[in-house]
């Protein structure tokens, strides 16, 4: 297999960029076939075209010694070609236990995280590494089979940003035989991992059992899937421009509109979420939490909520979907005895007075008051009544019917804010009064304007 030839299949960092060619370059290098094919190829461009490659390593600490003797042959190999080579040697495994992180995924945290410490140190901007057009086709099918979106079906994406810069995979149209069959025919030396053909991870198992199969149905089926995300990654990146200009026209102040949403095709509204979100907190959202939202924004109930990934909840606000985080209330879980005088709650922002009627206050049903007038002091004081927090399942009786303190708060339009902390007064029957709501159904209320005991909500700041 002629060097030039395959030189000729490979995307160049400066082509995939648009940068020149002296950009200096950053190699993952392993010291497996891939990414030894790699360093042969790219050492031939820099000696062309002048620029300054250094390679990185990385002794994840899971193999013992076989992991050493990779490590000193990537060093060996480095010193032939008379490169830098930079190396760190981890303890994944602890680190996989302290964070309660699998192998796998801590692994490639650690890897990553000091290729870009060396980017930024050095100041290089582009990270080279080996993935092929086998492990395009692996996460291709990998997010298949857990139901990805068009996104997942883009494979493995040939530039990303990274760090201070920028990394390109520029081997993805080439596959592990074509790999294997350079260096075999140009004497190229590299180590095998042994974990890679583990067939308890997932990745591992369709590499071994799966492409072959389907390579045996149908002969040069990696490169076809090659080919598919290709031509998909195009219709991401325009259906990504029009998510992008969406935000740009309609969501300010970190809002998102739901009328202006709902309008917009099918198809880009889980998309114009993903995106929205993905930039108030970098995170990216699973298809469940997607279908979440858009039920919240169909559904466009004032003050309605739904917790997210990022220890954020999104809620309804004035017609906009708005982020928050999602944390729980210091006054969140209260109980006060019922007492005379005057009561503040451990919100800060609201007291309750509760003295002898002397107000002339008008005697009503109460459903919108922050005060009820009941019936003599002795009788209340009897009946050990206290404040507390609504609670999930809470239910009053009014108008006969046990009525969802939930759904009275959100027919209200409270706040959520409003309905962590408005105290509700109980006593051992259950609710009796709720502020701006109204009395449980029986209980004994003044019958004169200057009778009983008056109790009084006031609220020091807006919710």
């Amino acid at each position: 297999m002629r060097r030039e030839w395959m030189m000729d299949r490979m995307e160049t960092p400066w082509k995939l960029l648009g940068v020149p060619q002296e950009t200096p370059v950053l190699l993952g290098f392993s010291g497996g076939a891939d990414s030894r094919f790699l360093l042969h190829v790219m050492a031939q461009y820099a000696k062309r075209d002048g620029f300054s490659l250094t390679l990185a390593h990385v002794n994840h600490g899971i193999r013992g010694a076989d992991a050493q003797k990779d490590c000193d042959f990537c060093c060996a190999i480095a010193k032939d070609y008379g490169l830098e080579i930079c190396v760190l040697n981890a303890d994944v495994p602890r680190l996989a236990k302290e964070k309660g992180t699998g192998l796998e995924e801590e692994a490639r945290a650690v890897r990553y995280e000091y290729f870009a410490s060396i980017m930024r140190e050095r100041k290089i901007p582009i990270l080279l590494t080996a993935h092929n057009a086998d492990d395009n086709a692996e996460t291709v099918l990998f997010h298949m089979a857990r139901g990805s979106g068009l996104g997942g079906l883009c494979g493995i994406a040939p530039v990303r940003s990274f760090a201070n810069g920028s990394l390109v995979r520029p081997m993805l149209g080439i596959t592990k035989r074509e790999i294997l069959a350079y260096c075999e025919e140009n004497g190229l030396e590299y180590v095998t991992d042994v974990t890679n053909f583990d067939a308890s991870y997932a990745r591992n198992k369709i590499r071994a059992e799966v492409l072959p199969v389907l390579e045996s149905l149908f002969s040069g089926a990696t490169e076809r899937i090659s080919e598919m995300t290709a031509c998909l990654r195009e219709d991401e990146l325009f259906f990504s421009a029009c998510a992008d200009r969406f935000l740009a026209q309609f969501c300010a102040d970190g809002k998102c509109p739901i009328g202006s949403l709902l309008e917009q095709p099918t198809a880009m509204q889980a998309r114009i979420l993903a995106a929205w979100y993905e930039k108030q907190c970098n995170i990216s959202l699973e298809r469940v939490h997607l279908d979440a939202l858009l039920g919240l924004c169909r559904a466009a109930v004032p003050h309605s909520a739904l917790s997210l990934p990022g220890n954020l909840k999104a809620s309804v606000e004035n017609g906009s979907l708005c982020l928050q985080k999602d944390t729980k209330l210091p006054f969140e879980d209260f109980h006060i005895p019922f007492c005379m005088g005057k009561t503040k709650f451990p919100s800060g922002n609201m007291t309750v007075s509760v003295e002898k009627n002397q107000k002339n206050l008008k005697i009503h049903n109460l459903s919108t008051a922050p005060y009820i007038i009941l019936k003599t002091v002795s009788a209340i004081m009897e009946k050990e009544l206290y404040w507390r927090p609504r609670k999930e399942g809470d239910r009053i009786l009014m108008g006969g019917i046990h009525r969802s303190v939930r759904k009275l708060y959100r027919e209200a339009g409270f706040s959520l804010a409003l309905r962590a902390s408005l105290p509700i007064l109980c006593d051992a029957e259950g609710i009796v009064w709720i502020p701006f709501i109204g009395v449980r159904d029986g209980v004994e209320r003044a019958t004169a304007p200057t009778d009983g005991v008056c109790i009084t909500l006031s609220l020091s700041e807006k919710f």
